[in-house]
């Protein structure tokens, strides 16, 4: 069997594993990426209007004649997905299933849309393989649990099955598909965790809980220190790589697990890396463990400095002084950190989006990240907007139909919410907190648009950081583009050097 993947933005470690699983079950697999032209931090549509590779990845995907077409659909891509869907429909009869975030959210919306067949809730890569073996057998398998299946005008919706419990038993994530995109070079991305031990309001993991509860099952899983290790050192052989970044949730949530994972990564390893980390998990002894295996920054959720907001609203439930004791502890062993906030929260006045740069400004982050509240559909707090009617219904549709803007720029309009200040703070968070008080006043009379916004991406992260992301950015518009327009190898074709992993 062919499958044929698409993606857009960014690598994404989730089609990794699912075409690890199915390369190593006998399968074929391939990847059509459109690089988005700056879709990540900014979007440059100017660019992308120039650069438009649509045409060019329909041509090849007839060109390789998949069996199956899959999509992994982020809520902000649910719009791409639908452009796509309806153009490959349009030039060829083959199945397409989209699986990921949005479909898990909104299964009932999903699956309406008249140019996707199939559709994945939660995990993919045991529903996946099922489903391909049971095609390639030539009597596909309706009641594959996890999978929604449309036939003969009615829409079977099979129940979802319990969560992978061993995640050392899955091969190691496919990263030649993105690979030849461009879309990592000398860092690497790892996940060592599935799931999250919060109950966030904002976040899609309160919801996923409920959805994939099973007795006798964990949500929170993790892999071992030496399937972890192994992996690296799989990948350090493979490519270049200067630089580790684990993706995960929450990296430090298990103290026993970090300390052996120290000890190992030093000596196998060695690499500098990343990784997020929650104020609460945040203790001296940890962070001086992490600082000596090569953590040199983290990223640490804030969200608001208002403790009111953090409680009631985000069920994030620590107090300020939590914070600062976590940024101390970073600033004493010497890990660079930055913060994430949001602003535009239910309910949040002006004067509290304001304090979470006040708060900012107590600690003195490395850099500070900084989002408009998108009210995910089926998150406890997008829930709470319906009920209070924050959210009109035709703004609730744009939100089910991926548009909006996402948690970057989001123009949702939410009732009793200064969308205007939080347009500000969004902007004037990262400048304010990155520089010398004597420069504020200036800072503060800087007009709010899109070129202040462009001039405050810098100050979002230590310099490092953005280097990285801005070569990994261009790196993978350059090379993407590349391919489509210029390589007459392509489409398809992986460099002899790099192998695939899928039976590792």
């Amino acid at each position: 069997m062919k499958v044929l993947f698409f993606h857009r933005n960014a690598e994404w470690i989730g089609i990794e594993y699912l075409s690890s699983i199915l390369k190593k079950a006998g399968h074929e697999t391939e990847l059509i990426f459109d690089p988005g032209a700056g879709d990540v931090e900014y979007k440059f549509r100017f660019i992308e209007k120039i650069f438009d590779v649509t045409e060019k990845m329909i041509k090849m995907a007839k060109a390789y004649k998949p069996d199956l077409i899959a999509f992994s659909c982020l809520t902000n891509l649910y719009p791409w997905v639908n452009k796509m869907s309806r153009l490959i429909k349009e030039v060829m009869d083959v199945p397409i299933i989209v699986g990921g975030l949005h479909p898990t959210l909104l299964p009932e919306y999903v699956i309406k849309n008249p140019y996707i067949d199939m559709i994945c809730i939660g995990e993919g890569e045991e529903a996946l393989l099922e489903l391909v073996e049971s095609m390639q057998s030539g009597c596909i398998n309706y009641s594959t649990k996890n999978i929604w299946f449309k036939r003969n005008g009615e829409v079977i919706r099979n129940p979802v099955r319990p969560l992978i419990q061993n995640l050392d038993s899955l091969p190691f994530p496919d990263k030649s598909l993105f690979r030849k995109y461009g879309c990592f070079s000398e860092r690497i991305y790892v996940m060592t965790t599935r799931g999250c031990p919060y109950q966030c309001s904002y976040c899609y993991n309160s919801y996923y809980k409920k959805l994939l509860n099973f007795p006798g099952f964990s949500y929170l899983r993790r892999r071992s220190v030496r399937n972890v290790i192994d992996e690296l050192k799989f990948f350090k052989s493979q490519y270049p790589i200067r630089e580790v970044f684990f993706c995960d949730d929450i990296f430090t949530i298990d103290d026993k697990w970090i300390k052996n994972f120290c000890i190992i990564y030093k000596k196998e390893i060695n690499l500098p890396f990343k990784a997020f980390v929650h104020p609460k998990t945040v203790k001296r002894e940890i962070m001086k463990l992490l600082k000596d295996a090569g953590c040199i920054y983290v990223d640490i959720g804030i969200e608001s400095g208002s403790e009111e907001v953090r409680r009631k609203i985000l069920k994030r439930h620590m107090s300020n002084q939590d914070i600062i004791n976590a940024a101390k502890i970073l600033k004493e062993v010497g890990i660079k950190f930055c913060t994430l906030n949001m602003v535009g929260l239910p309910t949040e006045t002006a004067q509290q989006m304001r304090e979470t740069y006040e708060l900012n400004k107590i600690i003195k982050p490395d850099g500070a990240i900084v989002s408009i509240f998108y009210p995910y559909p089926k998150t406890e707090l997008a829930d709470f907007c319906l009920e209070n009617k924050l959210i009109a219904p035709e703004e609730y549709e744009k939100i089910c139909n991926g548009e909006g803007g996402g948690y970057k720029d989001s123009c949702i309009i939410i009732k009793n919410t200064d969308l205007k200040e939080a347009k500000r703070q969004l902007i004037l968070i990262p400048f304010l907190t990155r520089t010398p008080a004597f420069l504020h006043p200036i800072i503060k009379a800087l007009p709010i648009n899109n070129f202040t916004r462009i001039l405050s991406i810098p100050f979002l992260s230590i310099p490092r950081n953005n280097y990285i992301r801005t070569k990994e950015s261009l790196t993978m518009f350059m090379k993407s583009n590349f391919l489509y327009f210029f390589s007459k190898k392509f489409p398809f074709n992986i460099s002899d050097k790099e192998q695939s992993c899928a039976t590792k």
